[in-house]
């Protein structure tokens, strides 16, 4: 945690900011530990910290929170009574008097009575904005952080297992929703980033359709976009399981004669021509997520990464629609500060934290979204998730996972 401070603390010098003050849930997280399980938007107008140059250090919190927390060695807990009029009393009074000294906060978070409060004494036009700065510092990973997400990833590699065996012909896609969510909170999840997406069929050209009463049917695509959460830090990642168009959702093994999904199933010219065109999508997405983890290196600009993928994206299907992100950081939220964009500033760096999810939809027809969450080193790019992508051969080949 000092470190981390220290860290900040450089990025305020750099910017000519003598105190900073965080009000978002994750901001306070990340410049104290301190979180709580429930709902972050509930914190906001309740807790705070202030870090100044002088070297004050305050963590703000209601009683009696203040009993239930211990906080890092060198800062200091103030508690308070009174809901935002008490926090706005309790920060007020330690901000500098000398107007020559700047104050910064992020903005969005910032209770409406403080603000009011900063205006009344002449500041309030003069608080500066630290969601850059605090996004920037939340970038770099600690090792502490690192391993909270590798925790993270964890459970989210057992919900894709349990997708695999949730997503079958017939099932509802709230019913395998339920089962994915049900196995991660059961192994540790404290919540998600996300609503959990089940999407198939035609609600797959949906890119953020939240799974309903639909049945999954033979031969579709259906997409599974999840977020697990271990001590305030959330994860993200997605595959897109492929049902063949005979029927039969899971793989099986052994038999003779016996193909991957058990039975042998013959397939109109019509069905044949789709499943090889999801086949073929499929494919090109899987190669194009590894290809992106080779380009993956500290000192390349990110909106070359982000170039590189939306131009292979529309080599593989001009007319499919690429909607969404491409792109995120990933840590104290599932989606968060830098989003691979074509015109990101930022340029990749040892120890930050992207998930990388390349996607394309065809309206009325289908989705394929293909997320794993990347570390990069010194020496490139890491794949956190240990479950693997799903490597769908051509007829007669093996499906399901390699």
């Amino acid at each position: 945690m000092r470190q981390r401070i220290q860290q900040v603390k450089a990025a305020m010098a750099a910017h000519g900011i003598h105190t900073l003050l965080a009000f978002d849930p994750k901001n306070v997280n990340y410049l104290s530990g301190f979180h709580t399980t429930a709902r972050p938007v509930w914190q906001i107008g309740r807790t705070a910290c202030l870090l100044s140059a002088d070297g004050t250090w305050r963590l703000f919190l209601p009683a009696p929170w203040d009993r239930e927390y211990a906080p890092p060695p060198g800062c200091e807990t103030v508690s308070y009574n009174g809901g935002d009029e008490g926090l706005t009393r309790a920060v007020c009074g330690f901000l500098p008097t000398d107007s020559r000294k700047r104050t910064a906060a992020d903005l969005d978070a910032v209770p409406t009575p403080l603000y009011r409060a900063l205006c009344r004494c002449g500041r309030g036009d003069q608080l500066a904005d630290a969601r850059l700065l605090l996004a920037r510092c939340r970038m770099i990973k600690s090792p502490a952080e690192l391993e909270l997400l590798e925790q993270a990833v964890r459970l989210i590699d057992l919900g894709l297992k349990t997708a695999r065996e949730a997503v079958a012909e017939g099932a509802a896609e709230q019913e395998a929703r339920s089962r994915i969510d049900a196995a991660m909170t059961l192994a540790g999840s404290q919540g998600c980033g996300f609503t959990t997406k089940v999407i198939s069929g035609p609600n797959g050209s949906y890119p953020h359709h939240v799974a309903g009463p639909r049945e999954i049917a033979a031969g579709s695509a259906v997409i599974v976009d999840l977020s697990a959460s271990v001590g305030g830090y959330e994860s993200d990642s997605a595959r897109t399981f492929l049902l063949p168009p005979g029927g039969g959702g899971r793989r099986e093994e052994g038999g003779e004669g016996q193909t991957a999904y058990g039975g042998s199933r013959e397939m109109n010219g019509e069905a044949r021509a789709s499943h090889r065109e999801l086949l073929e999508m499929h494919h090109g997405i899987t190669e194009l997520l590894l290809s992106a983890g080779k380009r993956m290196k500290p000192g390349i600009p990110i909106r070359e990464l982000h170039d590189f993928l939306r131009a292979e994206l529309t080599r593989l299907n001009p007319a499919a629609v690429q909607a969404g992100t491409i792109g995120h950081g990933v840590g104290l939220r599932a989606h968060e500060y830098p989003d691979l964009t074509g015109d990101c500033p930022e340029i990749l760096a040892e120890n930050m934290v992207l998930a990388v999810e390349p996607a394309l939809y065809v309206p009325g027809r289908y989705g394929i979204r293909i997320e794993n969450m990347f570390h990069i080193r010194p020496e490139g790019a890491v794949t956190m998730n240990r479950y693997p992508l799903n490597r769908y051969g051509g007829e007669g080949e093996n499906y399901g996972n390699l």
